[in-house]
């Protein structure tokens, strides 16, 4: 702006006395002044001038004030340029429509210098205030961009990159109170969560980090999903304030495609389609509340065990997709999802989703954060068995010295309560410095414990399990007998013998069943029971595998090097 004028000033009048009287009351207050004839050259000249106050006539040729003042906002955009309407209309519908087309305020003609002087004092001290709040606005968004890019790569940097699984998360503002959690356990089973929290933006997000450091500490230690859970819940208890809370829903996936065990809590329906036919053929809906609500929960009492095939496909998803509402304030619905998924082309079921819901809502903005999630179930979705945890172990052996050993008995009631493999596993791991072992020992383990609980306590039959009913059947039968278990035991005997080269660790279990004619018995790899799966695993993974007793003891040795 030349010289020490006050301001520029765009007058816009078709009348050459009102625009030469306010100019020369203007020209007093020290503002530099242009001039417009009609609205088309007011647009032009504010384009051209860049004026910091404009004031506008409403009744014009070509364009009329009205519609001058709509495009002069707009071409000012995040900027405060205040328009001050002239009028000698004192009537409430055209002032109404003044303030309806963007402006500011009313000058009355004729004109009084007091009145424009005052008038302008008021603009110019809301347009210092725009231009502070413009500028804590500015530096509040950064903070945020900021603060969010740390934030996701804090949360999402770990998860899993896998070409069978497919996600995104849609925020409705910078912070996204959604979040998605994916990790491999020891077992190689994946686990993936996704969660809601109540609202969105930055407060709704700050409960992320913590069911973060949870979920990730507790995959890694072979915890199950109902321990995760469990702890999740105590954690955000205890932090999240009144009335705010976390929908989740949890998904394991079977390293071995057999089955998943779901848990949703407070979630849309988790959709399963068969991979042979392309229908619906399981949905899982919410058995539990959110987390956060309550202070102790049993997600024993919403798991569901679902029998999955190699190319089904599991879609997680939050309620903002569901919910996202068009111009006509219709929401998108499960019906139009559904009706996506099911008829992709060439199943690609994901980007139709995304495609349908951008035509659906248009330019409305969304309402509530979007997350949508698509695991294809292949055997490419979990990381390869490393051949070192076998063939390392065989090499020639040295005389051992005795190192340590630990010995634990989970009776009745504690062996519906803990699962005793992490904490043990833990032990192994921090002596010995196993990190490299830890699948397969995680393997060895949980294969005897679960082989001991299920077929030695529990009394459960493997064979039910041959097709999905039975299946389903199974693991009923399993919930309610573990429920009510209050007798029997696992005991776990565990040794390290160890040289300078070789570690040998025995673990031997017994538990308090009828055991099995283990003499006359012998797994295949035709034999489709889990339980003769899981002794064909064994044998392959470990040194040697007996056992004793009437087949209720089972020892396993396992070895590997140090070098």
């Amino acid at each position: 702006m030349s010289g020490n004028f006050l301001g520029k000033a765009l007058i816009v009048d078709d009348e050459i006395i009102d625009r030469r009287t306010l100019k020369t009351l203007l020209t007093k207050l020290n503002y530099e002044t242009v001039e417009a004839t009609n609205g088309q050259e007011a647009i032009d000249l504010f384009k051209l001038e860049q004026p910091t106050i404009v004031f506008m006539d409403i009744m014009m040729p070509k364009v009329d004030g009205y519609e001058a003042t709509r495009q002069i906002k707009a071409a000012a955009g995040n900027r405060f340029i205040p328009v001050i309407f002239l009028t000698a209309f004192t009537d409430q519908d055209s002032l109404n429509q003044c303030i309806e087309a963007g402006g500011d305020d009313f000058l009355i003609k004729p004109y009084d210098p007091f009145h424009l002087q005052s008038k302008i004092q008021t603009m110019l001290r809301i347009s210092l205030l725009h231009q502070k709040l413009q500028g804590m606005y500015s530096r509040i968004n950064r903070e945020q961009e900021i603060a969010e890019s740390v934030f996701t790569n804090a949360i999402q940097i770990s998860n899993i990159e896998n070409p069978n699984i497919q996600n995104c998360i849609r925020p409705a503002s910078t912070f996204s109170g959604d979040m998605i959690l994916s990790a491999y356990a020891p077992s190689r089973d994946l686990f993936y969560m996704i969660g809601d929290f109540t609202g969105h933006g930055l407060s709704a997000a700050l409960g992320a980090l913590p069911v973060s450091e949870v979920f990730r500490a507790m995959v890694s230690k072979g915890f199950d999903g109902e321990d995760i859970l469990t702890a999740i819940n105590k954690k955000l208890k205890s932090l999240l304030p009144s009335g705010m809370f976390f929908g989740t829903q949890l998904v394991v996936v079977n390293h071995d495609l057999e089955h998943a065990r779901i848990f949703n809590a407070g979630m849309p329906d988790i959709l399963i389609v068969d991979g042979l036919n392309n229908t619906i053929k399981h949905r899982i809906k919410s058995r539990g509340l959110p987390l956060g609500i309550v202070e102790s929960i049993d997600p024993k009492d919403i798991v569901r065990y679902v029998p999955i095939k190699p190319n089904d496909r599991i879609f997680m998803y939050s309620d903002g997709l569901t919910e996202a509402r068009n111009q006509n304030d219709h929401e998108f619905g499960e019906q139009r999802l559904e009706q996506a998924i099911l008829g992709a082309a060439d199943n690609n079921s994901f980007k139709q989703i995304f495609t349908d819901l951008d035509a659906f809502c248009g330019t409305t903005a969304l309402a509530d954060d979007v997350t949508l999630v698509e695991i294809t179930c292949v055997h490419g979705l979990f990381p390869r068995t490393d051949p070192e945890y076998i063939s390392q172990s065989r090499k020639e052996r040295h005389e051992d010295r005795g190192d340590w050993s630990l010995s634990m008995r989970f009776n009745g009631a504690r062996l519906r309560e803990t699962n005793p493999i992490p904490i043990l596993m833990n032990h192994i791991v921090e002596l010995e410095g196993a990190h490299t072992e830890r699948q397969a020992l995680f393997t060895i383990m949980t294969e005897l414990y679960v082989n001991a609980l299920d077929h030695g306590v529990l009394g459960l039959n493997s064979s039910l399990k041959s097709d999905p009913s039975g299946f389903a059947s199974y693991f009923e039968d399993r919930e309610k007998k573990l429920k009510a278990l209050d007798s029997g035991y696992v005991k776990f005997d565990i040794a390290i013998n160890k040289s300078d080269r070789v570690r040998n660790i025995t673990i031997q279990l017994e538990d308090s069943g009828d055991g099995f004619d283990y003499k006359n018995y012998k797994a295949s790899s035709d034999d489709l029971a889990l339980s003769g799966r899981g002794i064909l695993l064994l044998e392959e993974l470990c040194d040697s595998l007996q056992y004793f007793g009437n087949g209720n003891i089972a020892r396993a040795i396992f070895s590997w090097n140090t070098e």
